[in-house]
């Protein structure tokens, strides 16, 4: 999967998402980010995508802002997952493992 050749293909490490045998965590706990003021001042709408580390314990344990759409909505998504329960992802063996995940974060006036 991804758009490099390989065995493991796709960005990340060997160990990665898509690595065989490795499945992904699920998402139990996972309400949606709030606009900040100024967003909803200027009426901004748009996707915040995050890399997130979602680790052995099902919480995030490191997160990288990988595009943004700027006014404070960048921090209310990384605010927000870090807050965020997961049930890890798990090797052939059924142990948990630490495993990197895309988010998308979308921001929507109604």
């Amino acid at each position: 999967m991804g758009d490099t050749e390989g065995p493991d293909a796709g960005e990340g490490d060997g160990n990665g998402p898509y690595a065989r045998g490795i499945s992904m965590p699920v998402c139990n706990i996972c309400p949606y980010p709030v606009y900040t003021d100024e967003a909803r001042h200027v009426k901004m709408q748009g996707t915040v995508t995050l890399r997130v580390l979602v680790g052995t314990d099902g919480r995030a344990a490191q997160i990288r802002v990988v595009r943004g759409v700027g006014y404070g909505l960048e921090d209310r998504a990384v605010e927000t997952v870090r807050g965020w329960k997961f049930t890890p992802a798990h090797d052939a063996d059924h142990k948990p493992v630490a495993t990197w995940v895309t988010i998308e974060a979308v921001f929507r006036l109604f």
